[in-house]
């Protein structure tokens, strides 16, 4: 067997994981926005160390943090062939713009290296704990839970501890929860920077900053029919489209017992030794990001694209770009020209 054959034998590799941590157990499905993952096997419901490792492989899975820029503006609907009659509304999209921020998370991203920890909630937090609602922890506030031992004799329970009480549960339906933090990145600052951008343009539409994060959480949920029918796209179709969630939602709700005790943070800056002052894992502030990549979201939303902006958009901005094809130079000339006028009579305003 050729080299080429044993790579090909490995499957796909994340180039974001280090080799050696790819996660034990294969998910069993995914939200629709991608922000959670589902995985069910028993070996997570009885055994506390197979369900330990899994989940420290899942903390190496990186948050996909991402900005988005999206204007929108109402236009009057016309009958159709009759111009003297409006018949109501419709919401234009001006621009829609994505810009991936995954790389602010890793201090060498080749080499898969980042600031992260796993770590669970105090006593005080109030998280489920192996029930339905949130609550402290039993003697610090909250109710006792059954199994239990009071905190305050056992200190914080660490990954190890939440697993085996996990596993030793006699809930027939219940769900182990990891979530992914992201610290230490001003998304206030980003927005209002970012919020400027736009009505620089002199942009009159319904402007929207927002930051989209996927793979926030990942749920084990115990092997059993009934978590396999929740989790079944087809079959929650059934369920909405027969109005049958009406009782089924409530009765999943209160039977469902959850622990979401522990979380992978990931950090993007970390506090220095002087006062005031941070570090930051991709050696690029807030500060610094919006600086690089101001003229290249500024060119997009006077273009009105509506996609994900790369680095090829960052050395367009910069007028490094040759263009391409003989028509090429003659449409970033209208385009620029385009952009010129939209800034100095406003654009993307509502008509009445």
């Amino acid at each position: 067997m050729s080299s080429h054959d044993d790579f090909s034998a490995i499957g796909p590799v994340n180039p974001l994981l280090p080799r050696g941590t790819e996660p034990l157990v294969v998910p069993f499905g995914h939200d629709s926005d991608a922000t959670t993952a589902y995985y069910l096997d028993s070996r997570l419901d009885y055994d506390p160390d197979f369900l330990a490792d899994h989940i420290r492989r899942l903390a190496v899975i990186p948050p996909r943090p991402s900005v988005r820029l999206r204007g929108t503006h109402r236009q009057r609907r016309q009958r159709s062939g009759d111009k003297s009659h409006l018949s109501g509304d419709d919401v234009v999209v001006d621009f829609d713009i994505r810009i991936d921020l995954t790389h602010l998370l890793y201090s060498d991203i080749r080499r898969q290296q980042s600031w992260r920890a796993l770590v669970t909630a105090g006593n005080f937090e109030k998280v489920r704990r192996g029930t339905v609602f949130p609550d402290r922890a039993p003697g610090f506030g909250g109710a006792p839970c059954p199994g239990a031992v009071e905190e305050q004799l056992d200190g914080v329970p660490g990954l190890e501890r939440w697993c085996h009480r996990y596993c030793a549960s006699s809930s027939p339906l219940r769900c182990f929860s990891l979530q992914r933090r992201i610290v230490g990145w001003d998304w206030d600052l980003i927005r209002r920077r970012l919020e400027a951008l736009v009505r620089a343009t002199n942009y009159r539409g319904h402007a929207v900053v927002s930051f989209p994060v996927g793979n926030t959480r990942a749920d084990m949920y115990n092997d059993c029919r009934t978590n396999r029918y929740r989790l079944t796209g087809w079959i929650c179709f059934v369920f909405y489209a027969t109005l049958l969630f009406v009782l089924s939602w409530p009765w999943l709700f209160f039977r469902t017992r959850r622990w979401e005790t522990v979380a992978a943070e990931w950090y993007v800056s970390r506090p220095t030794s002087v006062p005031g002052r941070r570090e930051y894992a991709a050696g690029v502030s807030e500060e610094s990001w919006y600086n690089l990549w101001a003229p290249a979201i500024q060119r997009a939303l006077l273009e009105r694209r509506d996609g994900q902006l790369d680095q090829a958009d960052l050395e367009r901005a910069r007028g490094q770009t040759v263009a391409t094809g003989p028509g090429g130079s003659v449409r970033e000339g209208v385009q620029t020209a385009m952009g010129v006028v939209n800034r100095s009579f406003g654009w993307g305003g509502d008509e009445c």
